[in-house]
């Protein structure tokens, strides 16, 4: 048993391994690492499981009425359509008078704001644009506007041209036919019932300026007035307490902010909005008056029939009758008066005896005491020991 050592049975063992390795690979693929070293059977492999089909996604429908149902403004209803158009026509001061008035119409869909200004516009420079022809167009037209905002001045601060004669600034000849072209972009309106709104300008940073807007205002005011327009002075408004330029002022919510760009003649944000302010009450009350809100809703012909039925009802049990109808009058509910009859509360009662009741009590049906106490005002007979009992105690 000499060759029986340690050295000789690790070198047999190592090429049994060899021979195990060699063959189990071919034979069992796969398999631990016991299995492919004795070469035992590996178990083949499970098919893969097929992939789990995806959840189904359930569409939600929408069980709203379709917007053909649903009132519109309602949510996911159609957009309330404007019926009451203003449109501003003026210079770049109007185009910010757009953005301020549409904001202030936010929560009123039914009145449209409309921009008809032009940048650089004005009355001196008709060859560059003529307000007044426009004016003679648009209270013709179509699509008529039902109120018209008209706010300009900051450009006709130069000479005016008629023809071949040109008239200096604010002299009399200039001043004569800017008024008379201050009257022609209202007349074709007011000719048309079509209400004109306007507007002033605001203080100016540059005094030259400042002082040009103040007399274009009274021109305004004088001649646009006189053609049957509305004048909105705004000059106070944005100027401070000695009637000069101020950029800052109280907004619409009274907070002290920047009304005035950097320029010294248009508005910031906040400033348009203010200006709007002005406006938007005499547009709102135009309004308001061509559709004046109803006090009372109407019912609908159901509940106002079962209305006229329990009324008749009562009117019947009543043992009142109903008036009949004139002739050819058509048949209909009987209408109530306004008020009742005036009762005159500082008059003297007309019951007998000047009492709230005309029934008279049976004095047999009460206790003396009591026809004592609370008809003639006599006190209770005093109860000895009681606070009412004022006898002096005997001694």
């Amino acid at each position: 048993m000499r060759w029986w050592k340690p050295w000789r049975f690790a070198l047999l063992l190592a090429l049994c391994l060899l021979a195990g390795a060699s063959t189990a690979p071919a034979q069992n693929a796969g398999g631990n690492f016991f299995q492919q070293l004795f070469g035992l059977p590996v178990k083949p492999p499970e098919p893969a499981a097929a992939p789990a089909p995806a959840p189904r996604r359930i569409k939600r429908s929408d069980y709203v009425p379709s917007i053909t149902t649903r009132a519109p403004g309602a949510p996911g209803g159609a957009p309330v359509q404007a019926t009451f158009h203003v449109e501003v026509i003026g210079d770049s001061l109007a185009s910010l008078a757009v953005d301020g008035l549409t904001e202030a119409f936010a929560d009123k869909p039914e009145i449209g704001i409309v921009n008809k200004a032009r940048d650089a516009s004005g009355l001196v420079r008709n060859d560059y644009y003529d307000w007044v022809k426009f004016a003679a167009d648009n209270a013709i037209a179509p699509d008529k506007p039902e109120f018209v905002v008209v706010m300009l001045g900051i450009n006709d601060g130069q000479g005016l041209h008629d023809g071949a004669e040109v008239y200096d600034t604010l002299s009399d000849k200039w001043t004569e036919h800017y008024a008379a072209r201050v009257e022609a972009v209202v007349a074709p309106y007011t000719a048309a019932h079509i209400p004109v709104a306007w507007v002033g300008l605001p203080p100016m940073r540059a005094d030259r300026s400042n002082i040009q807007a103040a007399k274009f205002n009274e021109i305004y005011r004088q001649r646009a007035e006189k053609a049957g327009a509305k004048f909105i002075d705004v000059f106070d408004a944005f100027a401070d307490q000695n009637g000069q330029y101020d950029a800052f002022g109280p907004n619409v919510d009274g907070q002290n902010v920047k009304l005035r760009a950097s320029d010294g003649i248009h508005f910031t944000k906040a400033g348009s909005r203010k200006l709007a302010h002005f406006i938007e009450a005499e547009i709102r009350r135009v309004f308001e008056k061509r559709n004046p809100a109803s006090e009372v809703a109407a019912l609908p012909p159901d509940i106002e029939q079962a209305a006229d039925d329990v009324n008749a009802q009562i009117r019947r049990e009543m043992g009142v009758q109903a008036p009949p109808p004139e002739l050819g009058a058509p048949l209909g509910p009987l209408l109530r008066p306004l008020v009742g009859p005036i009762l005159q509360l500082t008059a003297r009662p007309s019951t007998p005896g000047a009492t709230l009741a005309s029934r008279t009590a049976n004095p047999l049906s009460e206790p003396a005491e009591v026809t004592r106490v609370f008809r003639t005002g006599e006190p209770f007979d005093p109860v000895a020991g009681r606070a009412d009992d004022f006898a002096w105690p005997k001694f």
